[in-house]
């Protein structure tokens, strides 16, 4: 029963990938066609800590491309969030159809492993694309007027930790509402919220994500991931630690 459990929710998120992907390329490529149809009219910025990644994208042709693959991993990354709250949600199902709590989280983690390898090879194929397309493959890609070296071979590790971070992110925030009234939920979220806004990014590991003033900046995402590493062991210990003291009615 194990092994189908787990097999099964490896299906369940690896179609989520595959359906992200396809809604942010059909997106993608609408508002390309939109945009060569009509240049004037269809002009977006999008602009995070002073850097207007539209106008970055519009700089080349492989610089679109990329453009799209970063929105491909945000959109991915969001996904992966609400797919814990989700399987949160409906842990008491499982667990009242017999599934050991043990059983179930051991599942969750294989499947959250599976898609963020998955989406972790999906950089590592963008990386590869673009140094065929421009013959380098150093990775280097200019942001902002600096050329932030070997960016494209970090993203892969920095993915595959994000997309299971978020993922048991999700979760934990699932389980706060079925382990505990809502309003403690609201609260522990409002508060953690106002911590991290408080101190510009700590605890999400978000701050200076985006300071490509030097040439390092690739590196940047190793540190990031590093403390992302951390931060999914505190989730998902917490997670476990609500698992194995929630009340089910049979």
């Amino acid at each position: 029963m194990k092994n189908k459990l787990t097999q099964r929710l490896i299906k369940d998120h690896l179609i989520n990938v595959f359906w992200t992907l396809v809604a942010v390329l059909v997106f993608a490529g609408l508002g390309l066609l939109g945009n060569a149809v009509f240049p004037e009219r269809i002009l977006i910025d999008i602009v995070i800590d002073g850097i207007d990644l539209a106008a970055q994208a519009r700089q080349s042709g492989i610089a679109t491309f990329l453009a799209i693959a970063t929105i491909t991993v945000v959109a991915l990354l969001l996904v992966s969030y609400i797919t814990g709250i989700v399987y949160a949600a409906t842990t008491r199902t499982y667990l009242g159809a017999g599934v050991a709590r043990r059983s179930y989280i051991k599942s969750l983690l294989a499947a959250w492993g599976a898609s963020a390898i998955a989406i972790a090879v999906g950089c590592v194929l963008v990386a590869v694309v673009a140094g065929i397309v421009q013959s380098d493959f150093s990775g280097t890609v200019p942001i902002n007027g600096h050329d932030v070296n070997g960016l494209l071979w970090y993203v892969p590790m920095a993915a595959l930790v994000g997309v299971f971070l978020s993922h048991s992110a999700g979760f934990l925030t699932g389980m706060l509402f079925v382990r505990f009234p809502w309003w403690i939920g609201v609260a522990v979220i409002v508060a953690l919220s106002y911590l991290d806004a408080l101190t510009h990014g700590t605890i999400s590991s978000w701050a200076g994500l985006l300071d490509w003033a030097d040439n390092g900046g690739g590196v940047q995402l190793l540190k990031h991931a590093a403390a992302g590493i951390a931060e999914t062991v505190i989730v998902v210990g917490a997670s476990w630690a609500m698992l194995r003291r929630l009340s089910i009615r049979r």
